[in-house]
């Protein structure tokens, strides 16, 4: 379920639009991240998906974003990243990646244990699960996997510079983790998912830690930068509350639920709260749209102070 969610303080106005990873034309996400364009009214735009040392609006991203809602669109294309990407080149406004390059991934995930064969394998997993969630594979038994693993084999080879893994050697390694065959896992798509306890979640888990640390510093610089900033961004990173509560944001923040169904409280408000808090924070503010408490909860971190409500929460 995608979500806004605003922080402002002084001149300093950020959106987190939480993106669902869907890949059809009309979404509850693409209508979280239009929504993030109307309150942020950003000086630019962070998206998931590359490096942030590509640098503003670079060519083959924008090359992508011109393609989305086409039939030349390909998987990435079609994404919210591109459909921000696309409203920002409409707007006239940059866009830049969140992420670390993949050296500086892969470096942090050696150092808490993993091989980089264990990263390729993980890249793998998600990169099948990806082309099944976007339509390019139907599900694990379609005969396009094999292409379609082919593709991702070559591509996270290539930034990982290592050998590409045959589809042979996937298949025993995935079998011997899942005991299941890939092409008969019914589960294929919720192996790599956050919150789940397999080996591929677990180190994608370690992975996130190092990818949110990059996003985070990548918010701050911009909002000293260009004040007005709006980040559209997978719902499992969450808003980055924990960092950015350090920040005295000293007016208020608020949050929003799409629901992925149309009718399940779209344009209706749940409630509304403030509450005075400490350490320069003035006060804090929820709108709930039609979502109940246990998903508004994991939205947002403590209080500044450590103690207290979550700054996000149904009411």
């Amino acid at each position: 379920m995608a979500f806004t969610a605003s922080y402002r303080s002084n001149d300093d106005v950020l959106v987190f639009v939480g993106a669902h990873h869907v890949f059809t034309p009309q979404n509850s996400t693409l209508r979280a991240v239009s929504a993030g364009f109307a309150q942020a009214s950003p000086a630019i735009v962070i998206v998931e998906g590359f490096p942030t040392s590509m640098g503003a609006s670079p060519p083959p991203l924008v090359d992508e974003a011109n393609r989305y809602g086409t039939p030349q669109a390909d998987e990435f294309a079609k994404g919210e990243a591109m459909y921000a990407a696309s409203l920002a080149l409409r707007h006239g406004v940059p866009f830049v990646g969140g992420e670390p390059t993949r050296e500086e991934q892969l470096q942090a995930l050696v150092r808490k244990g993993y091989t980089a064969t264990d990263v390729y394998f993980a890249y793998l997993v998600g990169g099948l699960s990806q082309s099944i969630r976007s339509g390019a594979i139907t599900g694990p038994a379609d005969p396009r996997l094999t292409d379609a693993f082919a593709s991702s084999a070559l591509w996270f080879a290539r930034q990982l510079s290592l050998q590409p893994m045959t589809l042979a050697d996937f298949s025993a390694r995935y079998r011997a983790m899942f005991g299941v065959d890939v092409t008969r896992d019914a589960e294929l798509t919720q192996r790599s998912e956050p919150g789940t306890s397999s080996p591929v979640a677990l180190l994608n888990q370690a992975d996130m830690f190092t990818r949110d640390q990059h996003l985070l510093a990548t918010i701050e610089a911009q909002l000293a930068l260009k004040k007005r900033v709006l980040v559209v961004y997978g719902a499992a990173t969450g808003p980055p509350c924990p960092v950015l509560s350090r920040r005295s944001w000293g007016s208020q923040r608020s949050g929003r639920r799409f629901p992925k169904d149309p009718e399940a409280g779209i344009g209706s408000d749940a409630g509304v709260a403030q509450k005075s808090q400490g350490r320069g924070l003035a006060r804090w503010h929820v709108r709930a749209m039609g979502a109940p408490a246990s998903a508004l909860d994991q939205l947002g971190g403590a209080a500044p102070n450590g103690a207290g409500p979550r700054w996000v929460r149904a009411w």
